[in-house]
């Protein structure tokens, strides 16, 4: 939401000392906001920018040559040699500057050109770190929105392509794009997300993370049911399943609305890869899933209450490893998953040449010397290890699984299976009741749904689109434009 005029007297000086002596009055206290008066053949002038933000080569050519020109007939529409747009009132000139627009006022006119020569520096399109693919597009998006729009056109060239624009933060006024397919979109989803980005009413949005905070569901839930990605391709995938995506100036990540349970066992790497070999990747992370999850937890519950349920060669092998060392199973197992929380987030905030080798040192030595010294029991350290390795496969549900692999191991050391079981019944519970946008998380397991859910089968034989976002079944390539309810 906009803030409030900040210029008392909306209307547009007639006058060019007053031009001038207003906005001084606001920006006195900025270096970097040019404020300059032209002299021209016929009136004065006015001209200003923000320092650094602007091509200033292209406005000497384009803007001030053509005003001090001695065949300046006074028509500064027709001796202004770039594109541009009127404004009317004062606020819309303060914001037009804060954008990075160049004002051009010139004196007796009752309104005022905005001029587009923005030029400022910003990180190049790159591949990006955390969405890594052997085969497919390596590129990003980046911190600049209108960008990001532009790497959405490129994949998606049609004209059923809508991109609408909103700005939010009283402070920040936060260019915010809202894309989807207008022939495919859920426009109930659709209707939900406008509505819910109009009662933002905040001095900042800095990063789509806080419009990721505003529009979820339920906050306390594990699960926002918000995707996230940083790659066009996965975007246009996501708009092409009737979803929303929701670009934030400022921040690199896309926000795909709804995001069901299996979307984040779903990898862009699925479909670029042959059928064969995109089924196993999507069977490993499943597999991942479970371990990093489940193990730690029934690792607890069988050596600490249910001995009998391991083999006698191995109990054997776990008893004299564990000699010796103080602490039961569930307290080791505890102690190593902190531990390894701590080095995940030093790698994370260390510099990327010392990050990863720090943290390896880190976690052999931690891990060899807590063995030597009698702490904890080497199986300990190996199952900690094994999970820790599997949660990185799935890195999209980092904190569901940190949060109930530890509701799980404190349950499972603690009652047994029978505990271990209580916690799976209410992760379950939690997963089954969430909706993201009155979908539920799991709606996507159904029987229309059955070729591209835990296993995808070859592209030429999907050919109808999924029904748990758009509710149809229209062939692909079909046009859908969907107004009816959830219900699969």
């Amino acid at each position: 939401m906009s803030d409030k005029p900040v210029y008392p007297n909306e209307n547009i000086p007639s006058k060019a000392t007053d031009f001038e002596e207003a906005l001084k009055g606001l920006f006195q206290k900025s270096f970097d906001i040019v404020i300059s008066k032209l002299d021209t053949r016929h009136k004065q002038a006015v001209i200003v920018f923000v320092e650094g933000m602007v091509d200033k080569d292209i406005m000497d050519r384009d803007i001030i040559k053509p005003l001090k020109s001695g065949e300046f007939t006074g028509r500064v529409k027709a001796a202004v040699k770039c594109g541009f747009k009127e404004l009317h009132t004062m606020s819309e000139v303060i914001k037009s500057v804060l954008s990075g627009l160049i004002i051009l006022y010139y004196e007796g006119s009752k309104s005022v050109l905005a001029i587009d020569l923005i030029k400022w520096k910003e990180r190049a399109v790159e591949e990006p770190d955390a969405e890594n693919v052997i085969r497919g597009p390596r590129e990003g998006f980046v911190e600049n929105v209108y960008t990001n729009v532009m790497l959405l056109r490129r994949k998606l060239k049609t004209h059923n392509l809508i991109v609408e624009k909103r700005v939010l933060g009283r402070q920040s006024n936060t260019s915010i794009a809202i894309a989807y397919l207008d022939n495919i979109v859920n426009k109930k989803v659709l209707d939900e997300v406008k509505k819910r980005l109009e009662k933002i009413d905040v001095d900042a949005i800095l990063e789509s993370s806080h419009l990721e905070q505003y529009l979820e569901e339920n906050p306390l839930s594990i699960m926002s049911g918000i995707g996230l990605t940083q790659k066009p391709d996965v975007a246009a995938i996501k708009l092409l399943d009737g979803r929303v995506v929701v670009l934030c100036d400022g921040s690199p990540h896309a926000l795909t609305i709804p995001e069901l349970f299996m979307d984040s066992l779903k990898n862009s790497g699925d479909y670029y890869n042959r059928t064969i070999y995109g089924n196993f990747l999507r069977a490993l992370r499943i597999v991942a899933l479970i371990i990093s999850i489940l193990l730690p937890g029934f690792t607890a519950a069988v050596l600490t209450f249910h001995h009998e349920m391991v083999p006698l060669i191995f109990l054997t092998t776990i008893i004299q490893a564990k000699e010796g060392t103080p602490f039961p199973t569930l307290i080791e197992l505890l102690f190593l998953m902190f531990m390894f929380e701590i080095i995940k987030e030093a790698g994370l905030r260390l510099p990327k040449s010392i990050g990863s080798a720090i943290t390896i040192v880190g976690a052999l030595i931690l891990g060899d010397i807590a063995v030597s010294a009698g702490l904890v029991g080497a199986p300990s350290v190996i199952i900690v290890a094994l999970t820790a390795v599997a949660s990185l496969a799935i890195m999209s549900l980092n904190e569901f699984i940190t949060f109930y692999r530890i509701v799980l191991l404190l349950m499972g050391g603690s009652m047994g299976i029978v505990g271990l079981s209580a916690g799976l019944l209410i992760m379950l519970t939690q997963i089954i009741s969430n909706q993201s946008f009155g979908i539920p998380l799991l709606s996507s397991f159904n029987k229309v749904n059955k070729k591209d859910n835990m296993l995808r089968f070859p592209l030429s034989l999907i050919k109808r689109r999924s029904i748990t976002v758009v509710n149809n079944k229209t062939k692909i390539g079909e046009v859908v434009n969907y107004k009816g309810d959830f219900n699969v």
